[in-house]
Formats: C-alpha cells, structure tokens, sequence
C-alpha cells in the first residue's frame, strides 16, 4: 500500500457515511435531495467523521506495513 491510497479510502468512507446518514434520516437508500435538505448537518457530520475515520484508520496501517 502507498500513501496515495489513503485519500481514495477516506474518500469512499465518507460515501459510506453519507449514504448511511441519507438512510438513516429518510429511511431510503436513493432519497429525493429535498427529503436529505433538512438533516443536512447531520449527513455532513456523519460523513465528515466516516471519512476522517477511514483516512486515519488507512494512514496507521500504512505506517504498520512500512515497518
């Protein structure tokens, strides 16, 4: 694995996170943008720490494999 590899992994773990909020506060995995507009800040935080959690998670077993 090299480092250019923890942009793309962070990157699908914050699609991860949006499409699971968007779930979560519609109850539809393909919801009408309107019915996400009010849970916005919710959708961003979830996918803002999805995506912050996968880029640490790959940085850290990037390290391990260097070693």
């Amino acid at each position: 694995m090299t480092i250019w590899t923890s942009p793309l992994i962070a990157a699908s773990g914050a699609f991860v996170g949006a499409v699971l909020a968007c779930y979560q506060v519609t109850g539809d995995w393909l919801a009408p943008g309107s019915a996400v507009e009010g849970h916005l800040g919710y959708v961003a935080s979830v996918t803002g720490a999805f995506g912050a959690v996968s880029g640490i998670a790959s940085l850290l077993f990037i390290s391990l494999d260097d070693e």
